[in-house]
């Protein structure tokens, strides 16, 4: 185990020990949860405990929590019980327990626009390779197209933020699969805060938002 899952790891145990109860329990073990759906079950007062920032992702009809166990440079690692997740710069770029076979990992290119500063991005195409591990497909290129939508409107633990939208069409030519994905970032740092990724084919998007404690900084 590398010196960032060893963190994560503790980290992690040091956040469940106290006041963790069943309801926390249940939405970290399962990552399903539906984009639009039931009120969310990670509430404010929740977040403000943990005294790092979370990651409420939801896909199909669950919730789940993660940790945000390390940061460097942009690359996150986040942890729940069973599931991890790395992005880099709010863009999934490797993912371990997630459900329907969709475990990846997709590595950024040295071009690619979430290696740098999202508030400069132009009309860019890239080509990543991604590996499925669990379906036995490795380097698959994955075509990636972008676009600055407008500033919107976006929700986070009760408070609307305005943020800048970003648009990523996707396409997989080798095994039928094209989506379009959306970023929300701030327009004053970069830093992404939601977004609405399609991780793999026959897996619906998967929605993250980045939450933090009152009061935190890094």
């Amino acid at each position: 185990m590398n010196n960032l899952s060893r963190l994560g790891a503790c980290c992690l145990a040091a956040l469940l020990l106290p006041g963790c109860n069943s309801l926390m329990n249940d939405s970290y073990q399962t990552i399903k949860l539906a984009i639009s759906g039931p009120e969310p079950l990670v509430t404010a007062e929740y977040v403000n405990t943990l005294g790092r920032p979370g990651l409420v992702v939801r896909l199909a009809q669950s919730e789940a929590l993660l940790v945000r166990a390390a940061e460097n440079r942009g690359v996150a690692e986040w942890h729940g019980l069973e599931q991890m997740l790395v992005t880099h710069n709010g863009r999934v770029v490797q993912g371990a327990g997630l459900p329907d076979a969709s475990d990846l990992v997709a590595p950024l290119t040295a071009n690619d626009p979430f290696s740098n500063d999202l508030r400069q991005i132009g009309l860019t195409e890239v080509v990543r390779l991604v590996d499925f591990p669990e379906r036995f497909l490795t380097g698959i290129p994955q075509i990636s197209t972008y676009e600055l939508g407008p500033l919107e409107g976006v929700e986070v633990m009760g408070a609307e933020l305005q943020l800048q939208r970003l648009d990523e069409y996707v396409s997989m030519p080798a095994i039928g699969f094209s989506a379009t994905n959306f970023y929300w970032f701030e327009p004053a740092t970069g830093r992404v805060v939601a977004s609405r990724q399609h991780l793999a084919p026959g897996l619906p998007p998967m929605r993250l938002i980045e939450v933090r404690p009152v009061g935190f900084e890094e």
